[in-house]
């Protein structure tokens, strides 16, 4: 719970809510407005970010490990921008070769060196790994296992998306619809 720690340490905060994939709706809020509060205040270190995935918006926050191993792009209908081919790879996570600076500024990964904060619904993500070992036939414990262990830098798993949303809240973020 050290993010609520951080999150009392600046003037400036908003928690996106992600209960769906919207096509990355909520980091590219995030960022957009963080940029509007940089380009007012001049700088990052007064704002925080916070981006609640949750429902079927929690695979946003697994790693391309899990996107590949599970076939997440498949399962969830969601095409890799280069190779219009199901994702193989978490397309919200990180920047690559030949991104647009308005797509770099809305990764996971360029947000998180920014200091945003992720915040990911372990139920939803359990549902998700139960159900996956259901379909591949493999062990659910060891599906709930990778996980855990694999998220994207910075994710940390809260016990519902819910909590986090209330927690984030009663932390002074302002609230905003992600997607």
């Amino acid at each position: 719970m050290s993010w609520v720690e951080e999150l009392q340490k600046v003037p400036y905060k908003a928690v996106f809510d992600s209960p769906s994939l919207a096509d990355g709706a909520a980091p590219d809020l995030a960022a957009g407005i963080w940029d509007n509060f940089k380009e007012v205040y001049g700088t990052d270190s007064s704002t925080r970010m916070v981006i609640i995935m949750r429902q079927l918006g929690q695979v946003m926050a697994f790693n391309d490990t899990m996107w590949e191993k599970y076939g997440i792009g498949e399962e969830r209908k969601v095409n890799d921008p280069l190779t219009k081919q199901p994702a193989k790879r978490n397309p919200w996570a990180k920047t690559i070769a030949g991104d647009p600076a308005w797509a770099v500024a809305s990764k996971l990964d360029t947000l998180h060196a920014r200091g945003a904060i992720f915040l990911v619904c372990n139920r939803a993500s359990m549902n998700w790994a139960t159900s996956a070992a259901e379909r591949l036939k493999l062990d659910v414990e060891a599906v709930k296992n990778d996980v855990r262990n694999n998220l994207v830098p910075g994710a940390i798993l809260m016990p519902t998306g819910v909590f986090a949303l209330v927690r984030a809240q009663n932390a002074g973020c302002a609230y905003m619809r992600g997607s």
